[in-house]
């Protein structure tokens, strides 16, 4: 490859970052507060609580959603079911593999729970629709 065609990649790579940025964070903030009110404590809904949980989502979303993003902004498009559906599948064993691990949660029991699906529809839910704000109208010329 050369020079001129890898420096034009870096540059096309440098100017979509921010956006991944800005998507990942907005989508822990919101995540956070999904889970805040799915725990039925709403006097926990102040900034530290949901600066704590951000940090917490932001690992899952680091693993599993980020890498996913950058495959589907290869061929972006603006609120898509099927990237919807696709981040869906993704969070449930993402949701799933976090709280065994973390949390000691018996598996059995985990899958059994509203709860469960509850988040994991959320966090995929909350991730696409950032990513389809931001990406994939950046990426799409929108």
């Amino acid at each position: 490859m050369e020079i001129w065609k890898l420096s034009e990649k870096v540059s096309e790579i440098s100017d979509v970052i921010p956006y991944y940025f800005f998507s990942l964070f907005l989508s822990c903030i919101s995540f956070s507060v999904v889970i805040i009110v799915f725990s039925g404590e709403p006097n926990w809904l102040r900034v530290l609580p949901v600066i704590i949980y951000s940090f917490y989502v932001v690992i899952p979303y680091l693993l599993f959603a980020v890498p996913l993003q950058i495959i589907f902004n290869k061929r972006p498009r603006k609120f898509n079911v099927i990237y919807l559906l696709i981040y869906m599948v993704l969070s449930l064993v993402a949701v799933f593999l976090f709280n065994v691990m973390l949390f000691s949660v018996e598996p059995t029991y985990l899958v059994k729970t509203q709860l469960y699906y509850g988040l994991s529809f959320a966090a995929a839910a909350i991730y696409w629709f950032w990513d389809s704000v931001f990406l994939q109208n950046q990426l799409t010329g929108a």
